[in-house]
């Protein structure tokens, strides 16, 4: 009977974490992005974009997770508007929830992100997501990941992500991406976040900065 009950509990307990996370994790939204980039040893040097997307997220009650992201980025330089780029972005991973009640809660999501590009370029990667949810309606989060970029060196694409310096059609990175969400009465999703993404290369260490703002429905 102790060994039901203790089962139950465990049970009940989880399913807990799981339904509260989802309440943050389960979203549709449209996002901005102003992202400023340092292209050092291209003809550019810096240059910024405004991009525009759709995404969204979704954790199950087992706790497996999902977030798909499609952003079209307009890079300028010198006020010269240069070629689109559209990148569709997939992460997927699990959610370990360490403790948590009705109002807090922590959990850490280990994923696998895989991106494509419409110049056919692609980025593959892995990272951790720690995520920690408060006065019931807060959600604070912090990306980290490393992620490898693959495909033309002389594409738009590659300029962004330093490929074009070595004239190679590799380049790795890591990136870091605090975030914070607040949703109103567990139906809008509001959201702002940064991100920091730098080449390993010291040949071809291209930087980006990044503000993102996202709103959107929370089911």
């Amino acid at each position: 009977m102790k060994k039901i009950l203790a089962v139950l509990l465990a049970t009940s307990s989880v399913a807990v974490f799981a339904d509260t996370f989802q309440d943050f994790n389960n979203n549709l939204y449209a996002q901005y992005n102003y992202s400023n980039y340092h292209l050092n040893g291209t003809d550019y040097g810096s240059m910024y974009s405004n991009g525009y997307g759709i995404g969204g997220t979704f954790q199950s009650k087992d706790n497996v997770w999902a977030n798909v992201s499609m952003i079209n980025a307009k890079p300028k330089y010198q006020g010269e508007q240069l070629e689109d780029i559209t990148l569709t972005n997939v992460r997927a991973g699990y959610g370990f929830q360490f403790f948590g009640d009705d109002d807090n809660g922590l959990q850490v999501i280990p994923y696998a992100s895989f991106g494509a590009t419409d110049s056919a370029d692609y980025t593959w990667g892995v990272g951790v997501q720690p995520e920690y949810r408060l006065l019931s309606s807060f959600k604070a989060s912090l990306g980290l990941g490393v992620f490898g970029y693959n495909g033309n060196p002389n594409s738009a694409t590659a300029n962004l992500y330093g490929g074009d310096n070595c004239g190679c059609n590799t380049a790795f990175a890591f990136n870091i991406n605090p975030e914070i969400q607040y949703d109103i009465a567990k139906t809008i999703m509001l959201s702002a976040g940064y991100n920091y993404t730098n080449t390993f290369n010291a040949q071809n260490s291209t930087s980006t900065n990044t503000v993102t703002a996202k709103v959107g429905y929370l089911f």
